[in-house]
């Protein structure tokens, strides 16, 4: 028995097939899209930064007069780009934020100054001895690079209270 296998064949075969792949890989990929509204995976779980002259000057002044929900900074370490800074009281670690003047003080070692603020919203009343782990990611800063020689003052918008991360890993309180 003759076989009627025709070279024209296989080629349409695999034309056919090249298309196929590529109309799959091309829907693959729209079904992978962000759709831009939710954070990158890197920036999920990190609290977020804004970086406002008049924002941090409101936060460090409403902390002389003790307003709004008031909480601890109990301590201040860093891993890489990414400081953690553990606190206590405030609702959620959500409702914290971290607020920069925009200004990194260039002396040896270089400081940065974050005002740590909470807004409850309308919630009253936020328990006093939750505690929280915030994530502020430094590089969203003062940019990518290596800032192990930074030295980071993390104040609290809530009452006086000032930590401060050194260069060596080592942190100082000031109430």
């Amino acid at each position: 028995m003759k076989s009627n296998f025709h070279p024209a064949t296989l080629l349409t075969y695999r034309k056919l097939s090249a298309v196929f792949s590529f109309v799959l890989l091309l829907t693959l990929g729209a079904c992978n899209q962000d759709s831009g509204n939710d954070p990158a995976p890197s920036d999920k779980n990190l609290t977020p930064i804004v970086t406002s002259a008049d924002e941090y000057n409101r936060a460090m002044n409403a902390r002389a007069n003790a307003e709004g929900t008031q909480f601890t900074i109990e301590n201040v370490s860093r891993e890489g780009n990414i400081l953690t800074v553990k606190v206590k009281g405030g609702c959620s670690p959500e409702a914290f934020k971290a607020v920069w003047n925009g200004i990194e003080i260039m002396i040896y070692p270089p400081t940065i100054h974050i005002a740590l603020t909470h807004d409850a919203g309308e919630v009253s009343g936020c328990p006093t001895d939750l505690e929280h782990t915030l994530k502020i990611d430094v590089t969203k800063l003062v940019g990518e690079g290596d800032h192990s020689n930074t030295t980071f003052v993390v104040y609290n918008g809530s009452k006086v209270q000032d930590t401060t991360l050194n260069p060596d890993g080592t942190v100082t309180n000031k109430q």
